[in-house]
C-alpha cells in the first residue's frame, strides 16, 4: 500500500528508527526499514476485512514516484493461521488499510448480479440522462449513446456490482441549442429501475474546449472494497484534464460521500 503524505512519512520513519527521514533521503531516493515492533492494521478488500501487521516500510522521495510529497510504501503480512478467514484478500486486488482502528475481521456482503452488456449500457445511459435532467440549466442533447468502458474519457461509463445494487460512473457529452458542448460526469448508486438512485459524486456540468475541461474532474468507478461497518466503499478515480498531479484515486463512502482515503492517481514508485 502507498501513502503520499509528508507528515505521515516523517512520523512513521521516526517511530520505526528514531531518526529524521529527510536526512536519510538526502543520501538515497529510497530507504527501507523493517518493522521491529509489529503494527497491526485492518485491510479491506472485496473479500471483507482482515487483520494484518506491518512488516516492512519503504520510503520514497516524491520525485521518484511522480508525487509532490514523500511516499510511504507499506508491506503487510496476514496471520499464518488464517486469522482473517475468508476475508484475507487474494494477490493483486485493490485494498484499503485502516491504520487507526482496532484490527478486526469480517466478511463482505454478496454483490448484486453482474449485468448483461445491454443491461449495463441501458443503466449507464439512464443514469446520465437522469443527471442531465437535474442540472436545472439549458437542456442539452446527448452527442452519442454511452458505451461501457471505464477507461474512455467521454461518451462512456461503467457499472460495478455492489452490495444492494450498482455503482455507476459516467462521462457524457451534451450539446446545447447554442452549439456549446459540455461534459456531464458523476457517480451514483442505484437499482436497475433508477427508483433508488443516490448521488455519490453529484453531477458536474463542465464546459469543453477541444475536448478538454479547464475545471472540475471526470469521475470513473474502478471497484469497491468492504466497509468497516459491513457496508461498501467505492474506489473512484477523479481525473483532472489540466493537471496530472491534481488527479486522485479516492475511496468514498457512498452513503455519507466522505472521502476515506486519497492519493495521486499517477503515483508510480520504482
Amino acid at each position: 500500500m502507498f501513502i503520499a503524505d509528508d507528515r505521515f512519512a516523517r512520523d512513521l520513519y521516526h517511530q520505526l528508527t528514531g531518526h529524521d527521514l529527510e536526512v536519510a533521503l538526502l543520501e538515497a531516493p529510497l530507504v527501507a526499514v523493517d518493522a521491529r515492533e509489529p503494527r497491526s492494521v485492518t485491510v479491506l478488500s472485496t473479500s471483507g476485512a482482515a487483520p494484518a501487521r506491518l512488516t516492512l516500510a519503504r520510503f520514497h522521495t516524491g520525485e521518484s514516484c511522480g508525487a509532490g510529497d514523500f511516499v510511504s510504501e507499506l508491506v503487510f503480512a496476514f496471520p499464518p493461521s488464517g486469522g482473517g478467514g475468508h476475508s484475507t484478500p487474494p494477490s493483486h486486488v485493490p485494498v484499503v488499510a485502516l491504520l487507526d482502528e482496532q484490527p478486526f475481521a469480517g466478511g463482505a456482503g454478496a454483490p448484486a448480479r453482474a449485468l448483461l452488456p445491454r443491461e449495463a449500457r441501458a443503466l449507464v445511459n439512464g443514469v446520465a440522462q437522469r443527471a442531465e435532467s437535474t442540472t436545472h440549466r439549458q437542456r442539452g442533447t446527448l452527442v452519442r449513446p454511452l458505451i461501457v468502458d471505464a477507461d474512455q474519457s467521454a461518451d462512456a461509463g461503467e457499472v460495478v456490482s455492489i452490495h444492494g445494487g450498482y455503482a455507476v460512473g459516467f462521462r457524457a457529452r451534451y450539446t446545447t441549442a447554442a452549439s456549446d458542448t459540455f461534459l456531464l460526469t458523476g457517480v451514483a448508486t442505484t437499482d436497475l429501475s433508477l427508483r433508488d438512485l443516490h448521488w455519490v459524486a453529484r453531477p458536474q456540468r463542465l464546459p469543453l474546449r477541444h475536448g478538454m475541461t479547464s475545471q472540475g474532474v471526470r469521475y470513473s468507478v474502478r471497484g469497491w472494497v468492504a466497509g468497516s461497518s459491513g457496508g461498501t466503499l467505492l474506489l473512484i478515480d477523479q481525473i483532472a484534464d489540466v493537471s496530472v498531479r491534481d488527479s486522485r484515486a479516492t475511496v468514498l463512502d457512498p452513503t455519507t460521500r466522505a472521502v476515506v482515503a486519497s492519493q495521486p492517481l499517477a503515483l508510480r514508485c520504482p
